[in-house]
């Protein structure tokens, strides 16, 4: 049953990655649609950046939240995990657009996904993926390195 713990935490936290992040990334590609609509902006590339920097910048927020164990972890290595999932959400956003601008569409009909969601949903998968991999290695997570440590050495 030791096992279940940490099986758990990770659910958990990875449920509230994905929610807290697509939510987040929602509000920021919200933003990023308000910046171009009150500045005045009128090129279609300058709604494409800051609509994926909105998405970037809120999943990987919304991640970074669910995420954040502050035990035994300096300011440098927060804001050096914080780097890496705003590295990642950004490549992810950037891949969910490339995604969803090669999808063939059948003449006449819309899509059933917008690209917008796209950008939310490859942010969020790539940020959370990321963390994943950071706590399953030990490195974002050292009371883990501690818990196996302990039950190494009381057997």
């Amino acid at each position: 049953m030791e096992w279940l713990q940490p099986v758990l935490v990770l659910s958990v936290r990875s449920f509230l990655g994905l929610l807290m992040g697509a939510s987040l990334g929602l509000l920021g590609v919200g933003v990023g649609w308000a910046s171009f609509v009150f500045f005045g902006a009128t090129s279609g590339d300058t709604l494409l950046i800051l609509l994926m920097g909105g998405a970037a910048v809120g999943s990987a927020g919304g991640s970074f939240l669910a995420w954040l164990n502050l035990d035994y972890n300096t300011g440098l290595k927060l804001v050096g995990k914080a780097v890496l999932f705003l590295m990642a959400a950004t490549a992810g956003a950037w891949g969910g657009f490339q995604y969803s601008s090669v999808r063939e569409i059948p003449c006449c009909a819309k899509a059933d996904i917008t690209p917008i969601t796209y950008f939310v949903l490859g942010a969020v998968v790539a940020t959370n993926v990321i963390a994943l991999a950071l706590r399953l290695t030990g490195l974002g997570l050292p009371s883990l390195r501690r818990q196996l440590a302990l039950g190494k050495t009381n057997r």
